[in-house]
């Protein structure tokens, strides 16, 4: 049988070859697997790099983004103003909007508004609802008797329901205000009555009458000032509800001068107690000492200032050698 001599010596190259050249075992498959992960583990590493890069510069962005606010917080509480006569129609004190936020929705009139703002200005000048004084009396900072305005008692005051009555379809209003002092006077129940005074308010047409008169048994005299409703209260529905609101600064003015300082000052001067530098509260040889030096006419027109001092002259006509 004749064999073809081409097919032999294919066969046998291809024989050779195939000893040269053995195919891959599962060794070689273990060793080239790490070098197939290894682009896996280093694009994972770089991930993890740029997500680790992430969260650290994120982080100063977060901090100076709260610090911002923080800021803005800090200078937007700098700009509220403390009390009523320094607001705007843009920014009142916050013991005015918490004491409208507990009316809610509900719907008030022009003449109660403007009582809720007679009853703002007395907590600023030391005057309290006397209901919310037996209430929080344990709380309240003392106030000395040359100041009257604390901070502190007005915005935690502001937070209580006001109490106070109506009558007569909301035409006239009523209530009762306590004075406040330092903690030794307020401690003293027979100061209760004198430290005592009634606010009334009455509407006449535009016009809103309003009193301070001390209780009874007291025969000091009260103090009265007439309020235009229209002039610090607008007639137009608007909202937020302060902007309503308008020339608080003269409304708090008048208020002041005319009913709580001369009414505290009466007060004080009842218990002894002097707000500012006066002639009333001296030793009696300091009047000596002064009333020496004044003529009969010039004692009698001192005199005619006040009851103390009439008594003063008295004593000092008493003790005078003829």
């Amino acid at each position: 049988m004749h064999v073809d001599s081409n097919l032999v010596t294919h066969d046998t190259h291809t024989r050779t070859a195939d000893s040269q050249n053995p195919p891959h075992s599962s060794t070689n498959n273990i060793h080239t697997t790490p070098m197939q992960e290894q682009p896996q583990q280093q694009q994972q590493q770089q991930h993890q790099q740029q997500h680790a890069h992430g969260v650290l510069i994120a982080k100063p962005c977060l901090i100076t983004a709260a610090s911002e606010t923080k800021v803005q917080a800090e200078q937007e509480k700098e700009k509220e103003p403390l009390c009523l006569e320094n607001a705007t129609p843009d920014a009142v004190p916050l013991h005015l909007r918490e004491m409208l936020s507990q009316f809610g929705h509900r719907k008030l009139s022009a003449a109660e508004l403007l009582m809720l703002l007679i009853y703002l200005v007395a907590l600023e000048s030391g005057f309290v609802e006397n209901q919310s004084y037996l209430e929080k009396r344990s709380l309240l900072k003392p106030v000395p008797a040359v100041g009257c305005f604390h901070l502190f008692n007005v915005r935690l005051l502001s937070h209580l329901p006001t109490h106070y009555t109506r009558e007569f379809e909301d035409t006239a209003f009523r209530m009762l205000l306590r004075t406040l002092l330092d903690s030794k006077s307020a401690q003293e129940p027979p100061l209760m009555t004198a430290l005592q005074s009634s606010l009334i308010a009455i509407v006449l047409g535009d016009l809103m009458v309003v009193t301070l008169s001390p209780v009874a048994p007291s025969k000091e005299r009260g103090f009265s000032t007439c309020l235009s409703i229209g002039r610090f209260v607008l007639n137009v529905q608007l909202e937020p509800i302060y902007q309503r609101f308008c020339k608080l600064d003269e409304l708090s003015l008048q208020l002041r001068q005319n009913l709580f300082q001369p009414m505290r000052a009466q007060q004080l001067l009842a218990l002894d107690l002097h707000p500012h530098p006066s002639l009333l509260g001296l030793p009696s040889e300091v009047y000596d000492e002064i009333f020496k030096h004044l003529n009969k006419n010039q004692l009698n027109i001192l005199a005619n200032v006040n009851w103390k001092l009439c008594n003063y002259k008295k004593q000092f006509k008493d003790r005078r050698p003829h």
